[in-house]
């Protein structure tokens, strides 16, 4: 064996075992920088289940990883960064989103659905698989957007904390009956998004949406114990799906 496709080889090698790994790495397609992690082992020549999870306004991919270390299917994680730069993190939405009108709030992020629906595909196409997304906030509002508008990229969706515009529900209402399951988890105590506004939201689209909430009581605009449990292990039931 010469010495050139010795090391050829070494880094093939390196290349797979980097791309089968627990240890988080950067990437970037479509538009998009990203987080990537393989968690657990599949038998050999299959594919991992493929989980896409979204952060909140402000946050980090890195900091998102927690919000899924209690899967037991094997899995490989993708954890798109947004695009802007806010406080000390990243936002999807433009940085002045919040602060627009609920119209100009419902346009915008459409258009970076857009632009998040041309990374999911791009990141199944790689990798042959259909994803399970996933989200907290803003992320769970991707996650929900995402199954309503591109049902075709999703295996389920997972928003916790979420919102819908009431502006987007005629619109919605339009569109033909969606089978992809949504699992929507929100605390009760939540001031951000009221608990009532959500619960309203889920029976309003139920004819439309494959809706299921689950709420709970004294938890604000954040991911609970109890709360983790439960959505893990319905994710890990959609992965192996």
């Amino acid at each position: 064996m010469s010495k050139l496709f010795y090391s050829f080889l070494l880094l093939v090698m390196a290349n797979v075992a980097e791309a089968q790994t627990d240890k988080p790495v950067y990437r970037s397609l479509a538009g998009f920088q990203y987080l990537e992690m393989v968690r657990g082992k599949v038998t050999e020549n299959e594919a991992y289940p493929l989980l896409i999870a979204f952060h909140y306004s402000s946050g980090r991919p890195e900091e998102t990883i927690a919000d899924y270390d209690s899967l037991k299917t094997p899995v490989r994680i993708i954890i798109p960064r947004g695009n802007h730069v806010k406080r000390e993190g990243y936002s999807y939405f433009p940085v002045n989103y919040y602060k627009e009108d609920s119209t100009t709030q419902v346009k915008l992020s459409r258009k970076t659905l857009d632009s998040v629906a041309g990374f999911v595909k791009a990141i199944e196409a790689s990798y042959h698989n259909k994803a399970v997304v996933s989200g907290i906030s803003q992320g769970g509002d991707l996650a929900w957007l995402l199954a309503v508008y591109h049902p075709e990229l999703c295996k389920a969706a997972f928003p916790f904390a979420a919102f819908i515009h009431r502006q987007s529900f005629a619109e919605i209402m339009k569109l033909p009956v969606n089978k992809v399951p949504v699992y929507v988890y929100q605390g009760e105590a939540d001031p951000i998004i009221a608990v009532g506004y959500t619960r309203a939201a889920v029976k309003k689209l139920g004819t439309k949406l494959t809706l299921k909430l689950t709420t709970y009581p004294g938890v604000k605009h954040d991911i609970s114990g109890p709360m983790k449990k439960a959505y893990s292990l319905q994710i890990d039931k959609m992965l192996k799906q």
